[in-house]
């Protein structure tokens, strides 16, 4: 779960890009000048021999800050949870909320905070590469090798034009040595070398991303499978209020 989470909240972190007349960057850099944003997510990660884990839901960004609202699904149990995500004085910090860790946490708490820099630690991940801004979409930035149009259609009810990107993310890595640690760290954790991608983006009429998809290895229990990620932009600058939850409720282990 604190996996699946940090990736989540890494990609809603959208960083600026450079200039450049492919619509495709053109529109990632036109996106990444939005002071806020609100997003739908749905993400399936498929293991062959285990059921598939699903996860959907909403949320929204302010800077770095980050509010979630999921459900996981998985083996015919549904599980909900609300995450926020922000920076504090130990770096970046998130609160979990959730039915699951009822009658596990001490009498007033229901929000758990994690520190993820020290949790990412403890299974092997580099979370301040994985949430830093200039790491999210570097493969975009530094590893474009083609882009191809593919057609119309509308998301969430808006006009787009539909690109694939292939993407070289050893290219990507050489150029940014943050992002060479995190794709180093998802290598190590999936036993996978991973090289050339592709990337489905949605750019709409206004000039910005409307809707991204992208598929990355994942393993369970030493076996390896994918997790496809489809964000939807929903709103751009529309103010989003994300603060931490009351003191008296939050259990810290």
């Amino acid at each position: 779960m604190l996996r699946l989470v940090a990736l989540l909240v890494a990609a809603l972190l959208v960083p600026a890009v450079a200039e450049a007349a492919n619509p495709v960057l053109a529109a990632a850099k036109r996106s990444a000048n939005a002071k806020s944003t609100t997003v739908q997510l749905h993400l399936t990660a498929k293991v062959p021999g285990s059921p598939s884990v699903v996860m959907t839901g909403s949320g929204g960004t302010s800077g770095q800050r980050v509010k979630l609202r999921m459900r996981t699904s998985a083996s015919g149990q549904r599980i909900p949870m609300d995450a926020v995500g922000l920076v504090e004085k130990s770096g970046y910090v998130m609160y979990i909320r959730s039915p699951a860790f009822e009658g596990q946490l001490p009498p007033g708490k229901s929000w758990v905070r994690i520190d993820l820099q020290k949790q990412g630690a403890s299974v092997g991940l580099d979370f301040s590469s994985l949430i830093g801004q200039s790491q999210t979409l570097a493969p975009l930035e530094y590893g474009l090798v083609s882009t191809k149009r593919l057609g119309t259609e509308r998301v969430a009810g808006k006009p787009t034009t539909h690109y694939r990107a292939v993407v070289d993310l050893r290219r990507a890595a050489l150029a940014v040595p943050a992002y060479a640690k995190q794709l180093a760290t998802v290598e190590r954790a999936t036993g996978t070398r991973l090289g050339r991608v592709t990337q489905d983006v949605w750019v709409g009429a206004d000039g910005r991303i409307r809707q991204l998809r992208s598929t990355a290895p994942t393993v369970s229990q030493g076996v390896r499978g994918t997790t496809v990620q489809t964000m939807t932009f929903l709103t751009y600058d529309v103010r989003v209020s994300i603060s931490p939850p009351p003191r008296a409720q939050v259990f810290s282990p």
